[in-house]
């Protein structure tokens, strides 16, 4: 079965992209063509999403990054986009979760491998990322406490001063 492709005359490469020429040449869909066709598709659904983009709460917590005067509040903002629990990381990988189990119960084993294997490095991201933030946090501390000693300093044997009449040994 051919696959129309709405966006493509046939001997038309005038303005298109090499995806559409390959594409047409393959006789397959590009992604753009995908795209439309599931927008169209899922019209109805779509209408009882929320308005405004999912990124945008992400939007909202980068622009607090131009406030930023400390580290402190750097690693503040940080958490609360890269940490642990209702963070936007987390919630990412919730959601790569859920869409692997959807794929499951929809007979889509292959799907939902990969769905698991990006949820997998997100999380190693977010651990990479929590140990830059430390890392971040460490060298923040440690430059601006140099005066003060991390450990005290170790007990030093005590000579007694030398007497008048005894002469220090040596």
């Amino acid at each position: 079965m051919s696959l129309p492709h709405p966006d493509f005359e046939v001997y038309d490469n005038v303005g298109r992209t090499t995806e559409q020429i390959t594409a047409h040449r393959d006789d397959r869909p590009t992604a753009d063509d995908l795209h439309r066709w599931a927008a169209h598709d899922a019209r109805e659904f779509s209408t009882a999403l929320p308005d405004g983009e999912a990124g945008q709460s992400i939007s909202d917590w980068t622009r607090h990054l131009y406030r930023v005067r400390t580290a402190a509040e750097l690693n503040t903002v940080a958490q609360a986009v890269l940490g642990d629990g209702r963070s936007g990381l987390g919630e990412l990988h919730t959601f790569l979760e859920t869409a692997a189990e959807w794929c499951e119960h929809n007979q889509e084993p292959s799907i939902a491998a990969r769905y698991r294997q990006h949820a997998e490095e997100l999380s190693v991201l977010g651990d990479q990322l929590a140990h830059l933030g430390e890392d971040h946090l460490a060298s923040t501390y440690r430059r601006t406490n140099r005066s003060a000693p991390a450990q005290p300093p170790p007990a030093v044997a005590r000579v007694p001063a030398p007497t008048a009449g005894r002469r220090a040994a040596r």
